[in-house]
């Protein structure tokens, strides 16, 4: 059991629920769990990757848990603060084009309590290894056209 399992903690809980939302693959689930105003900031800024409002952010992501076959995060640590938890976090994830990722990150988790008084995240800051990111991303966009490739190819 992780810390976040273990936590009595409500923003600690939130951070647990969008982590299992991931590894469910699920971003309906995600979508619960967010502000409507929510905002994803991928970081450094040198990886180019604007800013995205809420329903931006869910069909981005939403594309790529699309491809994910497992995945996962181990927790390296976890600071909380009224409004804020910051997550030092190793994730992986198994693609179905045979793509792995397997990327280190800290995020700033931005939470605010919703009109209906549950807590939602309001924004997450994404300080990614770069190079491992983009590597992922580049890996990916060129596994999907040798599929398409391929399949154009069958028909």
């Amino acid at each position: 059991m992780s810390v976040l399992e273990n936590s009595e903690s409500p923003q600690v809980n939130l951070v647990h629920e969008f982590g299992q939302a991931f590894k469910k693959r699920d971003p309906d689930l995600l979508a619960t769990l967010l502000h409507k105003d929510y905002r994803h900031i991928t970081l450094p800024r040198s990886i180019a990757r604007p800013e995205e409002a809420r329903e931006e952010w869910l069909q981005h992501i939403g594309g790529f848990l699309s491809l994910w076959t497992e995945s996962g995060w181990t927790i390296h640590s976890l600071i909380e603060t009224p409004g804020k938890v910051v997550v030092h976090v190793t994730s992986w994830a198994k693609t179905s084009l045979g793509v792995d990722l397997n990327r280190e990150s800290i995020f700033i988790v931005h939470i605010v309590t919703d009109e209906d008084g549950s807590l939602k995240i309001k924004a997450l800051e994404d300080f990614t290894d770069s190079k491992t990111y983009l590597d992922f991303v580049k890996a990916v966009a060129a596994a999907k056209a040798e599929r398409e490739h391929s399949a154009s190819y069958a028909a």
